[in-house]
């Protein structure tokens, strides 16, 4: 297998952007359940979000280089039923949708509580958000990788 440099550098660039939210995302939960100190500034998580989206966002414009005809790129979601490929396509902006309200949600100072788990655990839409980008993480996770298999 010898794949064009397009793809490597699309592959790393959106594995890095991945693997920085889950780090951001776990760290925080972690601090929730007071397993690690908690980041006293929410900022933190805002810029790190930040950061991966600009790793999330240089991966896509890499995938533009790979195309045959790129004026026909949004033809590659249709067969999202059988393909592998036109799911990673859908998956992948609305990973980026989520982390960018992941950090929006960090830097606007959206925690207040909007429901609680128990008696002590508050859940707020950063939480949430962080818990839907998880999701959506393994699922661009589990397309890319099915390419490939």
């Amino acid at each position: 297998m010898h794949p064009a440099f397009s793809v490597i550098f699309l592959t790393t660039l959106i594995g890095v952007g991945q693997g920085l939210f889950l780090a951001l995302y776990t760290g925080q939960v972690y601090a929730v359940f007071h397993v690690l100190s908690a980041q006293g500034d929410s900022h933190f998580y805002a810029t790190g979000s930040a950061i991966s989206l600009l790793f999330l966002t240089g991966g896509l414009v890499a995938s533009f280089f790979h195309l045959g005809h790129p004026e026909r790129a949004w033809r590659s979601a249709a067969k999202w039923r059988t393909s592998w490929l036109s799911r990673e396509v859908l998956v992948l902006p609305a990973f980026m949708g989520c982390v960018l309200l992941y950090g929006a949600a960090h830097w606007l100072g959206w925690n207040a509580p909007l429901f609680t788990l128990g008696d002590a655990l508050p859940v707020n839409l950063i939480l949430l958000a962080g818990a839907l980008g998880t999701l959506l993480c393994f699922a661009l996770f589990l397309s890319t990788g099915m390419i490939y298999a």
